[in-house]
Parts: structure tokens; C-alpha cells; sequence
């Protein structure tokens, strides 16, 4: 490959891997390592982080895979159906990523293996099977961050002198699986159109924008109940810095979310859009919220702040020209202020 084709081969991977999604699974694996009572030891940490960050980069490049002929109706921009990377690359890649998953998952013992065959049978199964048939693709997309969470815990092991770890691990799980899947709902009411010409049978083609935006709410109520019960079955340590950072997580969700209670009879791309793009942030620091509990809040800011920073950054760099095909800000779009001039408009 020339020189003036490296760069524009690089920049189709980086758009596969979405970077403002990349830093979330991670830090979710974290979270799951931070919960149990250790050994914490720095390369048991690195690797409860590393293997679903492989895990979600394989899922992507299989998932674009899966979908090339999707996007070539609805988001012909994409890497793969406007040419920029081949089919066979993504499969590849997407094996290469699962190949690491899968060497750290078995240095981790049996627990983190079958975590992990677990997560890659999910990740398939949406992409191969599930997104097409309404809220068990849903339900499947959500399980994954919660099979993150208890690869991370397995990577350091449950200890069974601290018979709570299991509860606040159990509600934690419970609070990403209902908050995965519905961040994933948000974004199948950004893909309304689309889905419907490709005959994705999605929930909100199948019911409708309003009983959608209906769901998403009644699964946010599950998410703030499981993580508050998660915080109150940990003990003291930690506590207040857990419940405090939970109070922002609300407000961002409730920027994210009040949007499309406003717009559920018509639901604008741009509004789904702009929510997805509020809750990509807010989970962040919904899962710093876990590593602060286990690890203390020193390490969750450390952590947090410049993690919220760069999913903004490549939010705003990246995400409504991977969505729309343009080069508009999707976190500008996401502001109070261009939301209410364009609903004024």
C-alpha cells in the first residue's frame, strides 16, 4: 500500500473502532475488578480492562461486517460500503481482536474463559441474529456490559470473606444490563428509517417511537434503582463519593432522555442523535462510579475526568459524520442551546 493510502486505510479503522464508545467497556471491566476485596494487583487490573476493550473492538469490525449491506442502503459513508475497508479486513480484524480476548480470558483461568465465550457468542449473536428482532436484540446488546462487569470480577476473584461483594456485583450487573440495553434502544430510534428499508423488525419499527421512548424510560428507572441498591449493599467506604457521582449520572441522564419524551410522537434523528451522544458520556462516569466504590474516588477522578474528555473529544470530532455522513459536531448538536433554536425553527 502507497503512503497516500495509509493514511486513508488508518482512518477507516479508527472510525470501525468508534473511540467514543472504546474507553466505556473497559472502565466497566474495571469497575467489575474494583468491586471484589483483590488482590488488586496492577497487571490483574490492566488485563480486567484490557480483554473487553478486545472483546468491543472485535465486536465492531463484526458488527460492520454483519451489517455492510445494511449500510449500504442507509449509511453508504460507512468504512465498508463506501470502499474504504474491504469486508474481509473487518472479519479479520474482528478475529484478531477476538484472538486476544481470548488468550487473556484463558491466562485468567476457567471463570474469565467462559465470561468471555459467553461475550463473544453474544456479540455474534446480536450481529448475526438478534438486532433485527425488536428488544431481544436489545436485551442481548445490554448483557454485554454486564458480562464485562463479571469478567473484571473474575479476573481477580470473588472473595468469600466478604459475603456482600456478590450482592453489589449481582445489582451492579442488573444496573448495566438494563442501562446497555437501553442506550441501545436510544440508538435504534436515531436508526428508525433506515432499519425499517432494510427490514431490521427493531422495536421501534415494530411498535413505534412513543412505546419505545416508554421502555427507555422504565429501563432507566431499573438502572438508578440497581445502582442506588448496589451502593447501599457496599459498606461505608466509599459510600458518599458512590451516591454523590450516581446525582450526576441522573442529570446527564436527564438531559439525555428529556429530549425524546418531547420529540416521542416524532422522533428527529438529530434528537436521538444528541441523546446518544449525552448517555455515551453519562455511562462513563456511571461506571467510575463503581470503580470508586472498590478502589476509592482518588483513582475514579484520575481515571474519570480525562476519560469523560476524550469521549467528548472524539464525540465531537467523529460521531455525527459516522452517523449522518457530515461533519457536524454530534456534541455540539447535543447542546441545550442549538436544540432549542432548531426546535424553534
Amino acid at each position: 500500500m502507497s503512503t497516500s493510502g495509509v493514511v486513508p486505510a488508518l482512518r477507516a479503522h479508527v472510525e470501525t473502532w468508534r473511540p467514543y464508545t472504546l474507553w466505556y467497556v473497559g472502565l466497566v471491566g474495571l469497575a467489575g475488578a474494583a468491586l471484589t476485596g483483590g488482590p488488586h494487583h496492577p497487571w490483574l487490573l490492566v488485563s480486567a480492562w484490557a480483554a473487553p476493550t478486545a472483546g468491543w473492538l472485535g465486536g465492531h469490525y463484526l458488527g460492520d461486517y454483519f451489517d455492510r449491506e445494511l449500510d449500504a442502503g442507509s449509511k453508504p459513508h460507512r468504512p465498508i460500503p463506501s470502499g474504504r475497508l474491504r469486508a474481509s479486513t473487518a472479519l479479520r480484524c474482528g478475529c484478531a481482536c477476538f484472538a486476544v480476548l481470548a488468550m487473556l480470558a484463558v491466562l485468567g483461568g476457567w471463570g474469565t474463559t467462559s465470561a468471555a465465550l459467553l461475550a463473544a457468542f453474544g456479540i455474534i449473536a446480536y450481529s448475526r441474529w438478534c438486532k433485527a428482532r425488536g428488544v431481544a436484540g436489545n436485551l442481548v446488546r445490554g448483557a454485554l456490559g454486564a458480562i464485562a462487569l463479571l469478567y473484571g470480577a473474575l479476573t481477580v476473584g470473588l472473595s468469600p470473606d466478604v459475603p456482600s461483594t456478590v450482592s453489589v456485583l449481582l445489582a451492579s450487573m442488573v444496573a448495566f444490563w438494563s442501562h446497555d440495553t437501553m442506550s441501545n434502544l436510544v440508538g435504534a430510534l436515531r436508526d428508525i428509517d433506515g432499519d425499517r428499508a432494510g427490514g431490521y423488525r427493531t422495536l421501534p419499527v415494530r411498535r413505534g417511537a412513543p412505546f419505545a421512548v416508554r421502555t427507555v424510560l422504565a429501563l432507566y428507572a431499573v438502572t438508578i434503582a440497581a445502582a442506588v441498591t448496589a451502593g447501599l449493599l457496599a459498606g461505608q467506604h466509599g459510600r458518599t463519593g458512590y451516591l454523590v457521582t450516581l446525582l450526576v449520572v441522573v442529570a446527564l441522564g436527564a438531559a439525555a432522555l428529556t429530549p425524546l419524551v418531547t420529540h416521542r410522537t416524532d422522533m428527529p434523528v438529530l434528537v436521538a442523535l444528541r441523546a446518544h451522544a449525552v448517555l455515551v458520556v453519562e455511562r462513563v462516569v456511571l461506571a467510575s462510579a463503581l470503580v470508586g466504590l472498590g478502589l476509592g474516588v482518588g483513582l475514579q477522578l484520575v481515571l474519570v475526568l480525562p476519560l469523560v474528555g476524550l469521549t467528548w473529544w472524539s464525540q465531537h470530532l467523529m460521531r455525527a459524520r459516522h452517523e449522518l455522513g457530515t461533519g457536524r459536531p454530534a456534541l455540539t448538536l447535543a447542546t441545550p442551546r442549538r436544540a432549542a433554536m432548531e426546535d424553534v425553527s
